[in-house]
């Protein structure tokens, strides 16, 4: 009797190896990775959902001594008081919401009954002829109130020129490089005004929610693992060899005796 065989070999070289198992490891990484900035912004929209929805703070001189200031990253707030017009500034390269491109204007409020100043963002103004100076926006000079979110200015940028700072025009702002520059000790954070009685004139308020993003994370984690199972397909495909069929005329056969 003669048997079908099949000679199959599984023969990995060192360095394709090597090759797939540091590739394997890469999209792993990356995938893991994209999988933890998910979980990240998963959780910092619960935050800010549930920070919006509690009861407004008032600023006073009740918050002057603060453990944590993210604490109360995303509450709204209320505070009355004068605006210091001489520490206002204006940062450049902001957009409306039709694309236009001028200043998101920052002016220090003093409070009211204490000596705690703190940030407002009073909103957006366009680029004037002027330009590069920034355009006439003094604020009012009688006492305001001020509804707003707090919010803490990102540390993440880039700056491209030693001159990101020019005058009471800025590129980015921080509250520690604010507080440096105008010699001046500011609250933690910046208050994005929605409400400001009275108004100054101009201005456009602003709004600010955090990009969740979580479906583009979850896209990328799922491009990173077929990444890695695609890796290790093709190195078991490479190195698995199987041969043509052929016949084994080495097996035993049978012989039936007649009677």
């Amino acid at each position: 009797m003669q048997i079908a065989r099949r000679e199959i070999s599984f023969t990995p070289s060192l360095l394709p190896t090597l090759a797939a198992l540091i590739a394997v490891l890469l999209t792993l990484y990356l995938a893991i990775w994209q999988q933890g900035r998910a979980a990240e912004k998963r959780a910092l929209q619960a935050e800010y959902s549930a920070r919006t929805e509690a009861p407004p703070v008032v600023l006073s001189s009740s918050l002057e001594k603060i453990d944590n200031a993210y604490e109360y990253r995303y509450r709204m707030a209320n505070v009355r008081g004068e605006w210091q017009a001489a520490k206002q500034i204006f940062i450049d390269n902001k957009f409306s919401d039709s694309g236009a491109v001028g200043y998101h204007v920052i002016t220090p409020l003093k409070i009211a009954d204490s000596n705690l100043v703190v940030l407002v963002n009073r909103g957006w103004i366009a680029r004037s002829a002027s330009y590069p100076a920034p355009p006439e926006a003094s604020p009012p000079v009688s006492e305001v109130e001020v509804q707003g979110q707090l919010t803490i200015p990102s540390k993440r940028f880039l700056e491209l020129t030693a001159n990101a700072v020019q005058g009471n025009v800025w590129q980015n702002l921080t509250i520690e490089r604010y507080s440096l520059a105008m010699k001046m000790d500011v609250l933690p954070w910046l208050l994005l005004a929605s409400k400001i009685s009275p108004h100054g004139a101009g201005l456009a308020l602003q709004s600010e929610r955090p990009d969740a993003g979580v479906e583009k994370h979850v896209e990328y984690m799922l491009t990173w693992y077929s990444l890695a199972l695609t890796v290790i397909a093709l190195w078991i495909g490479l190195n698995l060899h199987i041969g043509h069929m052929s016949l084994d005329t080495t097996a035993p056969t049978k012989t039936k005796v007649l009677p």
